[in-house]
């Protein structure tokens, strides 16, 4: 099922870190990237390109993977450089956004662009949703790079847009 003309968008997807909080590699767990990924084809997204981080991480992931450029030091860096590879609209996805589900994303896709409130009220650039024509910010934090994008708050699908760091937050989310 297409959403306002997902197609266009390119899916991007965080799953390089190293979930050292976590004590696990977060990106296979709950259905791990597959299920993400799942999910924006389920939407209508054709491009869709997990980053890996290292290039020994490459064979862990289906479809289009890329290994973070090596001139690229932290986590803004490698948005900023992958943001300077793709045009049209991006829709930016984190390996632990344990909780996104096929409405949450659709939300997302038709939000016009933003970036996405949790549950708690918190703004969650991971899962940005940058339009095309989009001025990405100067900053060295990631938090700077969508500076420039409004706050969308989509109350319905609020929940689906947490996500997890540490083991503790597991807890959490079992209650949820």
């Amino acid at each position: 099922m297409t959403y306002n003309n997902s197609q266009q968008f390119s899916a991007v997807i965080f799953a390089g870190g190293n979930s050292t909080r976590m004590g696990q590699d977060k990106a296979l767990m709950f259905g791990g990237v597959e299920r993400i990924r799942q999910l924006c084809i389920d939407c209508g997204i054709v491009k869709i390109i997990t980053l890996c981080g290292n290039e020994e991480r490459i064979s862990l992931f289906e479809g289009e993977v890329w290994p973070d450029p090596k001139h690229c030091q932290k986590l803004s860096d490698v948005i900023r450089w992958v943001y300077s590879e793709i045009s049209g609209p991006i829709q930016f996805i984190p390996c632990d956004a344990f909780d996104l589900d096929l409405d949450s994303l659709q939300s997302l896709l038709q939000s016009g662009g933003g970036v996405p409130l949790d549950s708690n009220s918190n703004r969650q650039p991971l899962l940005a949703n940058c339009p095309g024509d989009y001025q990405m910010g100067d900053g060295s934090s990631v938090n700077s790079l969508f500076d420039g994008l409004t706050t969308i708050v989509i109350t319905e699908s609020s929940g689906g847009f947490s996500n997890y760091n540490e083991k503790s937050q597991l807890t959490e989310r079992q209650q949820y």
